[in-house]
């Protein structure tokens, strides 16, 4: 990965994105850029009129262009490598952004232009889909081994680095901890709630955007909007106070979540439904508590598992990614 200078475009209202390639920018060939958002508040102001969604659904505000200069710099410590631009796929629903995208390859000579998708490609709009964007980059890379196959990309699993925590850390001790997006996987939620319940386990649930029936009053679940949503600060907290993290996976997602990675990354048991992961090369059955088709579990295992090191811990780490793309472009 030394033969390339790399810039990450990352969707900077995850905060998780920070956290996990916080490390890897320190390397001198390496760097992030989490918003376009200008410094001074004059032209931030300007910058937010000019890119407002509302405004621009209805009429497509022109001159764009003028900001692209300011979206990255190049002060690599060797400006002269071949730069690698990788985009979160979130960002390519926005024209703006595509246009981007064609202004790079045009002003950087030899650069090579990558998409990675971190969700299945049925979240994403159509204008940010494979098929919309493979004429315009060099590489498209999924998390999901069949949106992998089924739209002909390349597959790699997510990326994770343990988090530097500045906060106190007073958060109380649980068995199971699940945070997530009710999604459509809601009545799943519930049922494993009351099954860890009625184990005798203590459970907490962060559960953002509910509706009824589904959002029922338990208590060991906290419902949120995305308003008062957790900072990725508090979830790891949260995360390295329980026994095990629960992983309910969304309808039609196969690969590895955020959730394991943080189950790997801290030592964690991970309680989950996704039957991919026996075929996974990061299955470990000392860490690993799988969910029967009809939702059944060993409750026990959760009960009597003590929090130990994983040996899968520095095989996610984001230079992975990194050397990946730089082997395959």
């Amino acid at each position: 990965m030394d033969k390339y200078n790399f810039v990450l475009f990352l969707e900077g209202f995850f905060e998780f994105n920070r956290v996990i390639y916080a490390e890897v920018c320190k390397r001198p060939n390496v760097k992030s850029v989490l918003s376009f958002y200008p410094k001074n508040k004059l032209l931030r102001i300007l910058y937010q009129l000019q890119h407002s969604k509302t405004t621009n659904k209805y009429f497509n505000i022109p001159f764009k262009s003028l900001w692209f200069n300011s979206y990255f710099k190049n002060d690599f410590a060797d400006p002269n490598k071949p730069i690698v631009f990788i985009f979160d796929a979130r960002l390519l629903e926005y024209d703006y952004i595509r246009d981007y995208v064609v202004w790079l390859r045009k002003n950087y000579l030899g650069c090579k232009l990558v998409v990675n998708y971190w969700d299945i490609v049925a979240t994403w709009p159509d204008s940010a889909k494979p098929d919309a964007l493979r004429g315009m980059v060099d590489m498209l890379v999924s998390y999901d081994r069949d949106d992998a196959e089924k739209y002909n990309m390349y597959y790699h699993p997510t990326v994770y680095a343990e988090a530097k925590i500045t906060k106190p850390n007073n958060t109380p001790e649980t068995d199971v901890f699940f945070v997530g997006g009710a999604k459509n996987r809601m009545k799943t939620i519930l049922e494993t709630y009351d099954r860890l319940e009625k184990a005798g386990l203590n459970c907490f649930f962060y559960v953002m955007d509910a509706k009824p029936p589904y959002n029922q009053e338990r208590r060991g679940i906290r419902y949120v909007t995305e308003k008062t949503w957790l900072s990725y600060e508090e979830c790891v907290q949260y995360v390295q106070h329980t026994k095990c993290i629960l992983e309910i996976m969304q309808q039609g997602a196969k690969g590895e979540t955020l959730r394991v990675w943080e189950a790997i990354t801290y030592g964690k048991m991970l309680l989950t439904n996704n039957s991919f992961m026996t075929r996974s090369r990061f299955y470990d059955p000392d860490y690993i508590c799988m969910i029967s088709e009809n939702g059944e579990f060993d409750a026990q295992r959760i009960k009597d598992y003590v929090s130990k090191p994983n040996p899968f811990k520095d095989k996610i780490l984001p230079e992975n990614f990194l050397k990946y793309i730089a082997d395959n472009l």
